[in-house]
């Protein structure tokens, strides 16, 4: 069975459902729920997710954004038992991302954590630009859903 890491944005669209992306995406997750791949996440993309649930479900209360904590809470409940793998981020992975041409840091911090945990299949992201420079396949939700499902 393939080893994916799943990025934040797949997750974060399957959850908002208002970008284009989103029908595709929920697709990819109602597959990984369903145990049809091994989901694989990092510490800073599960962060990332719960960063931006927390700011797009909220409210301005006495003038500071105060995200819905409970719906949040819930939401990463949900999220957190389809990844059977969190593999740890280094000091390395830092550096080696920061050396490297990818242009987004934190896509060649997932890539390289991606590189040194071995065994790792595909790498799914909305932004395939972003991973160009990958050493692991790359797909996005709609190419991985139609090459390899």
């Amino acid at each position: 069975m393939m080893r994916v890491l799943v990025d934040s944005d797949v997750v974060i669209s399957a959850f908002l459902s208002y970008e284009v992306q989103s029908a595709d995406s929920q697709k990819l997750m109602d597959a990984l729920d369903a145990g049809e791949f091994i989901g694989v996440t990092t510490p800073v993309l599960m962060a990332n997710i719960q960063y931006v649930l927390g700011r797009k479900w909220g409210e301005k209360k006495r003038g500071e954004w105060m995200p819905d904590r409970a719906k949040v809470v819930r939401a990463m409940q949900r999220i957190l038992p389809m990844f059977s793998e969190m593999i740890p981020v280094t000091m390395a992975d830092f550096h080696a991302s920061m050396a490297s041409k990818f242009e987004d840091l934190e896509d060649g911090l997932q890539h390289f954590a991606a590189i040194r945990a071995r065994g790792i299949d595909a790498i799914v992201s909305s932004n395939g630009k972003d991973y160009r420079h990958t050493a692991i396949k790359h797909y996005t939700p709609a190419d991985f859903l139609n090459d390899c499902l």
